[in-house]
C-alpha cells in the first residue's frame, strides 16, 4: 500500500492514480475520516485535561490523531476505489467485446454476399489400380465486378477442366476459366454469364494493403473444409509485407496472419475491421524453407497485387509476363553442384527448354547454368522466376551463362508469354 506524507500531502514510495470515476468516493472517505479524527481528538483532550488544555497540547493531540486517521482512511479509500475500478474495468471490457462481436457479425453479413464457392472437376483418368476416377477440388472465390468475373487461387484449379460457381444465394452456374498468373502469382480469374443471374452480383469494397499494420485484427472468409459453406475466422496481422518460398519461387506481396486457414480457404478473402478486402488467402505454411515444421501460419496475397493481375486477366485474358521458354530448371546449391560435377555453386541449372523458345534461338541449351539475368544474380535469395519477373517482354537483356568451365554473355530478348 502507498504511504502518505501528511506534512506535504504527497505520496511517498509508489505513485497511485485513481480513475476519475472513483476519485469522488476516495475524497468523501478521507474527508469523513479526518473530520471524525479531529472532533474525537478535541473532545478527548478536553475531557482528560479539563479547562487547562493549552493550545500546544491541543495541536499535538489533534496532529497525532489526524496522522493516524489519515493513514487508515487512505488505506480504506484505496481499497474501495480499486474494487470499484476493477468492476468498472470488467464492465468496459465486456462492452468492448460485445461491440467487437457485433462488428464482426456485421462484416460477415456484408462480405459473405460477395464470396463464392468454386467446385472444380478434372478429366476422367484411370489410376494405378485400374479404377476410373474424376479429380475434384473445392476452393473459394470472390466477386471482382458486376460483369461476372470471379477471382480465386490458381493452384486449386491446376489440372481441372470444369468449373461451377456456387453463389451466396445458392444459385450454381457454369464458369469459364479466363486465365491465371502461374507461376508468378497465385491469381486466377473465372467468368460466369452475368445475364444468367437471378440476382445481381454484390461487388465488395476493396481496401489497400499499403495501410495495413502488424497487430491489426482481420477476418478470413473461406469455404469450410468439411462442406460447401462459407465460414470465418478472426486473427491478427503478423506481418503486412513478407515473402514465402513456394516451390521454385520466392512469393512476395504476402500478408502473414494467424487467422485459422484451411485448404478450402484458398481463394478466399482477408478483411479488415472497416469491411474492406485487404488480401486473398492463398498459402498455408506447414514447414519453413529449411524443413522446420510450423503451425498456425497462413498467408494472403496483398489485394493491391491481386487486383492488378486480375483486372488485366479480366480484360485481356492474361497478364503480360516474359518467357525464355524454360520448361524445367533447378536452383543450384553446393550439394547439387557437386552432384552435377559443376565448377559453379550458384545459378539455375537448365533441365528442359522449349525448342523454339528465346533461349533455344539464342543457342542456350539444357545443361547450361544460368548465372545472371540483366545483372541480377540467380541464387537462393533471387531464384530464376523472381529474376524473370523483373523483366519486360520483348525488351533485350544480357544473359550470363556458364558452360563447360567457360562463362558467356549473350543478348537475348524474352518473348511475351502466351495466354
Amino acid at each position: 500500500m502507498a504511504r502518505y506524507d501528511s506534512t506535504n500531502g504527497s505520496n511517498v514510495g509508489s505513485s497511485l492514480r485513481l480513475p476519475c470515476s472513483v476519485r469522488h468516493t476516495f475524497t468523501i472517505v478521507v474527508a469523513s475520516a479526518l473530520i471524525g479524527a479531529i472532533c474525537g481528538a478535541v473532545v478527548a483532550t478536553i475531557l482528560t485535561s479539563g479547562n487547562e488544555t493549552s493550545r500546544e497540547q491541543l495541536d499535538v493531540v489533534v496532529g497525532s490523531a489526524v496522522d493516524a486517521a489519515l493513514e487508515q482512511a487512505v488505506d480504506q479509500a484505496v481499497d474501495q476505489a480499486m474494487q470499484q475500478s476493477t468492476s468498472e474495468l470488467a464492465a468496459q471490457l465486456e462492452d468492448s467485446a460485445n461491440a467487437q462481436r457485433a462488428r464482426i457479425a456485421g462484416i460477415y453479413e456484408q462480405i459473405s454476399q460477395s464470396v463464392v464457392i468454386i467446385d472444380a472437376e478434372g478429366p476422367e483418368r484411370t489410376n494405378d489400380e485400374g479404377v476410373v476416377v474424376i479429380p475434384a477440388a473445392l476452393a473459394t472465390g470472390f466477386v471482382l465486378d458486376a460483369d461476372g468475373h470471379i477471382i480465386t487461387a490458381a493452384h486449386v484449379l491446376e489440372g481441372m477442366s470444369r468449373f461451377m460457381v456456387i453463389l451466396p444465394t445458392g444459385e450454381t452456374l457454369v464458369a469459364e476459366r479466363l486465365g491465371d498468373d502461374i507461376p508468378f502469382s497465385d491469381v486466377a480469374v473465372l467468368r460466369i454469364e452475368s445475364d444468367e443471374l437471378q440476382e445481381d452480383l454484390v461487388v465488395p469494397s476493396f481496401g489497400s494493403s499499403v495501410a495495413l499494420r502488424a497487430g491489426e485484427t482481420v477476418v478470413a472468409f473461406g469455404n469450410t473444409i468439411l462442406g460447401k459453406e462459407i465460414a470465418i475466422s478472426v486473427g491478427i496481422v503478423s506481418d503486412p509485407d513478407t515473402t514465402f518460398f513456394r516451390e521454385r519461387y520466392e512469393q512476395d506481396n504476402l500478408i502473414q496472419t494467424d487467422a485459422a486457414l484451411n485448404h478450402g480457404n484458398s481463394g478466399g478473402v482477408l478483411v479488415d475491421l472497416d469491411g474492406d478486402i485487404v488480401g486473398m488467402t492463398a498459402v498455408i505454411a506447414r514447414e519453413t524453407r529449411d524443413g522446420e515444421f510450423v503451425d498456425g501460419v497462413g498467408f494472403a496475397i496483398q489485394i493491391d497485387a491481386v487486383l492488378e493481375v486480375a483486372r488485366e486477366i479480366a480484360e485481356n485474358g492474361f497478364y503480360p509476363r516474359p518467357t525464355f521458354g524454360v520448361v524445367n530448371e533447378r536452383l543450384l546449391t553446393p550439394t547439387a553442384a557437386a552432384q552435377l560435377d559443376l565448377e559453379v555453386t550458384e545459378g539455375s541449372f537448365l533441365i528442359e527448354i522449349q525448342r523454339l523458345g528465346a533461349f533455344a534461338r539464342a543457342g542456350i541449351r539444357p545443361g547450361d547454368v544460368l548465372r545472371e539475368l540483366n545483372g541480377i544474380a540467380i541464387n537462393a535469395d533471387t531464384p530464376y522466376l523472381n529474376a524473370l519477373a523483373t523483366l519486360e517482354p520483348n525488351v533485350p537483356v544480357i544473359v550470363h551463362i556458364h558452360r563447360g568451365g567457360e562463362d558467356y554473355r549473350l543478348s537475348v530478348t524474352p518473348d511475351l508469354r502466351a495466354p
